[in-house]
């Protein structure tokens, strides 16, 4: 199958950056890598052609579905005899070979043939209003949007030609959320997800656009009539309803450390996760034609996805969040892109719009509800694939970074009022009740972040919960039910957790911990933690359990946990004149029972020299040798001198 199109602008040679010119992990060493987009009027595209021979087994030829326009359907007359002036006759079924009329988007399958101009007489395409498009070009492309003046009535989806010359399965391309219409410049125009098809050179573009009957609205935001009732509009011509389309192909480029953008993430201060920033993904900050908006505060955060295949590779990620880039900053005209930071499949987590992560920066993701939220979002779709594990810890991770430094309970409610604009079903004004961290459909004309990412919403609150710094989730009201659920949950792991195997030793819920608030997670150097409401576990280097409570655990977290200055815990608090003292990695926490204040003493050289000769010495059987200051010790170390920190 050979097909050609027109594009307004041609694609420019790919932007490689030599590895030679990138001399250190700098921001400033880096090279941008920009992204080339191309655009063509669907209406100008080619008609996609019907591969009998693949469909039927026969040695027939292809056959061009508009070739279709003269033959006589089951129950019609040809295609001349429905002319607008001509009498209609009754509607018919669609032949076997094209989809039912209510099959569609849904039942779209990779092998469904597809439907152009022409197919149908006027009165079943009136009710269906379908049409497909091919497109093709030399220069290879990964990345597809949809454009118009106005996207109202339409459904779209795009499928790309593999590199084996097979089509592969139909991805919905919902409208975008643009935000609000006052801070969106002059020219903005309406656009769909860009969808993220692997690289390929043909997509082909199926398109359903109807005249709006009703205002009633569809879960993926577009408003639609009933597609069962007659069209309301005798000058709707079907033929025509795409050519306003236009569709955009993109290139993201090529950036020399694509594949190895996790071993340069930095982690963000106060015990952030790691985050890759916009100059080493390559942001082209040259197309970049605003200065960041600071909202007064942060109020809540909102979880995306962003549609497109998910069988991306980790290499792939950065190119797929340059393109997005591209697209929300030159094709639609926001300057920027619209989410506040990024998370591919591998965990990996990308800064997004520019103006600072730890700041309330005002982004473009959730039209209505932009103003004091920060958006985060999956890449991928999630409305049946659910995110990975790793996806969901660091997406966790980050809200609960976030939150932190922002003073917010994760798994808090808040209160918000809407900014109106016709993204969400909330009027101006409205005051809406609504978790701290919530996902796009709370507030909005979608289905975003999809069915299997919004089934685990729950989770990800119990994540940035547990988050080092986090507030630990209380024992009342609405959480008892989720407490006795991961409480049952971590107490069926005994036979293969440390962790599950202490908390049911201690007493589980009835002991010291009280009741689990999160199911064991990932801590620093391949270990583990769990959060419990009165404490943390943590499994230590050397297969123990240690336990992390009270005030010694409020400052351990203040101080960024596992991830911190401190290091893994190494032993539970045990006493010492006066209060009680706990040993880490770097430096121990030692409790002043009467004032409630927790010193901090830091290692020294000298200290970490003599353990490490201490461990080698019971290694070759030499007698034991106590070191004054060492974990298991009864006194703190002599130097350096303790800092009271209250």
């Amino acid at each position: 199958m050979v097909t050609t199109m027109a594009v307004a602008a041609p694609l420019a040679a790919l932007t490689v950056v030599d590895s030679a010119q990138v001399r250190s992990v700098n921001d400033s060493d880096l090279a941008a890598v920009p992204a080339q987009l191309a655009e063509v009027a669907l209406g100008q595209a080619s008609d996609i052609t019907l591969p009998l021979r693949e469909l039927t087994g026969l040695d027939l030829p292809e056959l061009r579905l508009s070739d279709l326009r003269e033959l006589a359907l089951p129950g019609t007359t040809p295609a001349e005899t429905t002319r607008p002036d001509a009498a209609s006759p009754a509607p018919a079924p669609a032949p076997a070979a094209i989809a039912a009329p209510g099959g569609l988007p849904g039942d779209l399958t990779p092998d469904s043939p597809a439907l152009a101009p022409g197919v149908l007489p006027r009165e079943l395409l009136d009710r269906l209003g379908a049409q497909v498009k091919e497109l093709s070009r030399d220069e290879p492309f990964s990345m597809v949007a949809l454009t118009a003046p106005d996207l109202s009535g339409t459904v779209a989806m795009v499928r790309a030609r593999e590199s084996d010359g097979t089509w592969g399965e139909w991805y919905p391309a919902e409208p975008v959320d643009s935000g609000r219409s006052d801070t969106a410049p002059a020219g903005a125009v309406a656009g769909t997800e860009p969808v993220y098809v692997g690289e390929t050179d043909a997509v082909q573009i199926l398109a359903i656009r109807k005249p709006e009957a009703t205002d009633r609205r569809t879960s993926n935001g577009a408003a639609q009539s009933d597609p069962a009732a007659p069209i309301a509009h005798p000058e709707f011509d079907p033929a025509q309803a795409i050519d306003d389309l236009t569709a955009v192909l993109i290139d993201p480029g090529r950036g020399a450390l694509d594949a190895g953008l996790h071993e340069i993430a930095a982690p963000l201060p106060a015990g952030g996760p790691s985050v890759i920033t916009r100059s080493q993904w390559g942001a082209d900050e040259s197309i970049n034609c605003m200065t960041p908006t600071y909202d007064d505060f942060l109020g809540g955060v909102t979880v995306h996805h962003t549609a497109g295949r998910n069988d991306y590779t980790r290499a792939e990620s950065a190119g797929i969040v340059r393109a997005i880039y591209a697209y929300h900053s030159q094709t639609l005209n926001w300057c920027d892109i619209g989410y506040n930071a990024l998370v591919d499949k591998y965990g990996q987590i990308f800064e997004g719009r520019r103006g600072g992560l730890d700041r309330p920066v005002q982004g473009a993701h959730a039209g209505g509800f932009n103003e004091n939220t920060a958006g985060v979002a999956l890449m991928g779709n999630h409305e049946t694939v659910p995110p990975t594990e790793a996806a969901v810890q660091a997406i966790g991770k980050f809200i609960g970074w976030r939150t932190r430094i922002a003073g917010l309970d994760p798994k808090g409610w808040t209160t918000m009022w809407s900014e109106g604009t016709q993204y969400t079903p909330y009027a101006l004004g409205e005051q809406v009740d609504l978790p701290i961290v919530f996902a796009h459909r709370d507030v909005g004309y979608t289905t975003c972040p999809g069915d299997a990412a919004y089934s685990m919403m729950d989770r990800i609150r119990d994540i940035a919960a547990g988050t080092p710094g986090a507030q630990t989730p209380k024992r009342a009201g609405s959480d008892l039910a989720a407490l006795a659920q991961l409480t049952a949950r971590l107490l069926t792991m005994v036979d293969d957790n440390l962790i599950a195997e202490h908390y049911a030793a201690t007493g589980g819920p009835a002991g010291p911990l009280g009741e689990a608030t999160s199911e064991p997670l990932p801590a620093a150097q391949g270990g583990q933690y769990a959060t419990f409401v009165n404490g943390r576990v943590y499994t230590a280097a050397d297969g123990t359990v240690v336990e992390v409570v009270g005030k010694i655990l409020e400052r351990f977290l203040a101080l960024g946990a596992d991830a911190g200055i401190l290091g893994l815990p190494l032993t539970s608090a045990y006493p010492v004149p006066d209060g009680l003292r706990a040993d880490f990695e770097h430096g121990s926490l030692i409790l002043d029972e009467l004032t409630g204040i927790v010193t901090t003493v830091w290692k020294t050289y000298n200290d970490t020299y003599r353990e490490e000769m201490s461990r080698y010495e019971q290694e070759l059987g030499l007698p034991d040798v106590s070191v004054p200051g060492t974990p298991g010790e009864s006194a703190p170390p002599a130097a350096p001198e303790p800092a009271p920190e209250p």
